[in-house]
């Protein structure tokens, strides 16, 4: 196995099978459920439209997974140096960017399985609605560029500043930005800003399309601008935690 598999595979072992991996599982558990039980006990948002509601999970797993990776990205470097074994991680055989696309493995494995644990809350609360599919399809290609983009985010903060803390505030800032379109909605981001934002807002271009494709019922290949808008953050992304972590020191 390559030097990014074995990282790959140990920083996906740390995140699953540790006391810190059961613990994010359940919360993400409890979350989903708390909303799927929200819009069946609630009158007024269980009579939303199906489609709605299947979007409505749709953002709120792709948030989920954003927020986990903009937390393990920053431990993945700057957790690293302050439990003082970046040194000796940067002193194995391994390349740079080895050490890096294994610690993003460990998180696209950690978003798959979060992915899986939310298809069946996908099922229970648009069983009976159109496109259930094609939206979960549409999340799993769109919403995996936005979470993995957030994971290299925060490895390239991890890569610059000083400590985990110091990292981590403005890569949950940038998150929280970017993922403001789930309680704007539609509607209120039809202004001059509003649009301008949404066409360079990766979070936007992956809610557009759910929207698209679950609400309108376009195809997920008519998604081409989106797919560009989420593949261009995570290009970017990627050369900001290259260069990053190319800098750190040993």
């Amino acid at each position: 196995m390559t030097a990014t598999g074995l990282i790959a595979r140990k920083e996906a072992g740390d995140l699953l099978l540790s006391l810190r991996g059961l613990g994010w599982l359940l919360t993400m558990a409890v979350v989903l459920s708390v909303f799927g039980l929200l819009l069946v006990g609630n009158t007024e948002l269980s009579l939303l439209d199906n489609a709605q509601v299947v979007y409505d999970m749709g953002g709120i797993v792709t948030a989920l997974g954003a927020l986990l990776a903009v937390v393990v990205g920053t431990d993945a470097v700057a957790g690293e140096r302050e439990r003082g074994t970046l040194v000796s991680l940067l002193l194995t055989p391994a390349s740079r960017n080895s050490i890096l696309l294994g610690k993003l493995g460990g998180q696209a494995i950690a978003w798959a399985v979060m992915y899986a644990i939310a298809l069946p809350y996908f099922w229970a609360v648009g069983s009976t609605g159109q496109n259930l599919v094609d939206g979960a399809v549409s999340v799993a290609l769109l919403g995996t560029p936005v979470v993995l983009g957030f994971g290299f985010l925060a490895m390239g903060l991890g890569a610059r500043l000083d400590s985990a803390r110091s990292s981590l505030l403005p890569g949950l800032i940038v998150l929280l930005l970017s993922a403001s379109p789930l309680l704007l909605g539609p509607s209120l981001r039809q202004s001059a800003i509003g649009r301008a934002f949404d066409a360079v807002n990766p979070f936007s271009g992956a809610l557009n399309a759910y929207d698209a494709v679950i609400i309108d019922s376009q195809s997920i290949a008519a998604q081409v601008p989106h797919f560009a808008v989420t593949f261009v953050w995570l290009a970017l992304t990627l050369w900001f935690a290259a260069r990053g972590f190319s800098r750190v020191s040993r």
